[in-house]
């Protein structure tokens, strides 16, 4: 049984991430494209979520235009 997680989450925060850091292994990039196979890159794959949420935390929130 396999999953498809880009449709199942919201795969919007993979590009924000690579935005985001700017610099990103090409390890990572593959595994924000393609997604987790086993369960060390579904770790790996967790840490830069998590990492994405922390970048994006630190953000200046977006002010509305009038």
């Amino acid at each position: 049984m396999t999953i498809d997680w880009k449709e199942s989450d919201r795969a919007e925060w993979r590009e924000d991430y690579k935005e985001l850091k700017g610099t990103v292994p090409i390890e990572d990039l593959k595994l924000l494209e393609e997604g987790a196979k086993t369960m060390k890159e579904a770790w790996r794959l967790g840490a830069l979520h998590a990492e994405y949420k922390r970048l994006k935390k630190n953000q200046p929130p977006k002010l509305p235009k009038f």
